[in-house]
C-alpha cells in the first residue's frame, strides 16, 4: 500500500510540474502583440513573435492584433471657410501601437473607436474651417486628408494607437441646401442654354445675311455676264447677216419678214411668193 501512494504522489507532482511547466510559457505569434498582468497590473509588453515565459498563476497574458484596424466615422455637418455646410463622411485605418497604453486608457477595440470619433471629429472641422467648398471638391481634397491624418494621429497617441490613414469617403450637402444647390444649377444652365440660343440665332441671322449677300452678288455678276453675252452675239449675229445681206441681195428683209410671220401667226402655214406681203417692195434698190 505504501508502494502505491508514493507512485502516486510520484505522478502527481510530475502531472503538477506540467502543468506548472505549461502555464509558464505563453505564444506569440507573427500578427499579435501581448501585455503582461501580474495581479491586474501591468509588468511587461511583448511585440516580437515567439515562446515566452510569464510567471503561473500570478501573471496573466492579454493579446492584441497588429493588423490594421478600419474605422468608419459617423457622418458630420461642418461649416466650411465660405459659411457653406458639407457634410464629411470620413474613414481611418488605425493601428494598436502602444499596447500598455492601450491596456491602460482604453482596453477594447469597441472603446477606442468610440474615442478615436473626437479626433476625427476634430481633425475634419480643423481642416474644413480652412477651405472653401469649391476647394474641398476640387482642389485640396488631398492636402486636406493629409492635415486631417496629421492632426487625428497626433489626438490619437494618448490612447496608445496611432492613425495612419485619414479619409473622405463621401463630402455631400445637406438636405436643405442639396435642393437650393440644384436648383441654382438648373437656373444657371438655363441661363447658358438660352445665351447659347442666342448666340447660334445672331450667327445663324450673319451666316444667311451673308449667303443672301454672296447670292445677289453672283445673280448680277451672271446677269451682267449673260447680258454681256448677249450683246456679243447680237453684235455678231448683226455682224453675219450684214455680210450675209451684201453676198446675197435681198436676204435680210427675206429673214425678217419670216420673223414677222413666226410672231404674228404662230402655227400656221405661210406661203410667201416673190413681191407679195408686207414687207412687198423692202427688198427694192
Amino acid at each position: 500500500m505504501t508502494k502505491q501512494l508514493k507512485a502516486v504522489s510520484i505522478i502527481g507532482v510530475m502531472l503538477l510540474l506540467m502543468l506548472v511547466l505549461y502555464g509558464s510559457f505563453y505564444v506569440v505569434r507573427q500578427d499579435e502583440q501581448v501585455v503582461i498582468l501580474r495581479l491586474g497590473e501591468i509588468v511587461s509588453t511583448r511585440r516580437e513573435p515567439g515562446i515566452a515565459f510569464k510567471v503561473p498563476v500570478f501573471d496573466t497574458v492579454v493579446k492584441y492584433t497588429k493588423r490594421l484596424i478600419e474605422y468608419d466615422a459617423h457622418p458630420v455637418s461642418v461649416v466650411m471657410a465660405d459659411k457653406k455646410n458639407l457634410i464629411f463622411d470620413s474613414i481611418a485605418v488605425f493601428q494598436i501601437t502602444d499596447p500598455a497604453t492601450f491596456r491602460k486608457r482604453v482596453r477594447t477595440i469597441s472603446a477606442v473607436q468610440q474615442r478615436l470619433d473626437d479626433s476625427v471629429y476634430a481633425a475634419v472641422r480643423a481642416v474644413a474651417g480652412q477651405v472653401t467648398f469649391d476647394e474641398i471638391l476640387y482642389l485640396k481634397r488631398e492636402e486636406a486628408e493629409a492635415q486631417a491624418l496629421r492632426i487625428a494621429a497626433e489626438e490619437s497617441e494618448k490612447y496608445g494607437v496611432t492613425i495612419r490613414t485619414v479619409e473622405f469617403k463621401r463630402l455631400f450637402l445637406p438636405q436643405e441646401n442639396e435642393e437650393a444647390v440644384y436648383r441654382s444649377m438648373e437656373a444657371e444652365r438655363n441661363r447658358m442654354s438660352a445665351q447659347l440660343r442666342s448666340e447660334g440665332k445672331a450667327e445663324a441671322m450673319k451666316l444667311r445675311s451673308a449667303a443672301d449677300r454672296n447670292r445677289v452678288e453672283v445673280l448680277a455678276s451672271a446677269m451682267k455676264e449673260a447680258e454681256q453675252i448677249k450683246g456679243e452675239g447680237d453684235m455678231k449675229a448683226q455682224k453675219l447677216l450684214s455680210n450675209a445681206n451684201r453676198a446675197v441681195k435681198g436676204l435680210y428683209p427675206f429673214m425678217k419678214r419670216l420673223e414677222f410671220y413666226r410672231e404674228v401667226l404662230p402655227g400656221r402655214n405661210v406661203i410667201v411668193e416673190s413681191e407679195e406681203g408686207i414687207f412687198e417692195g423692202m427688198d427694192r434698190p
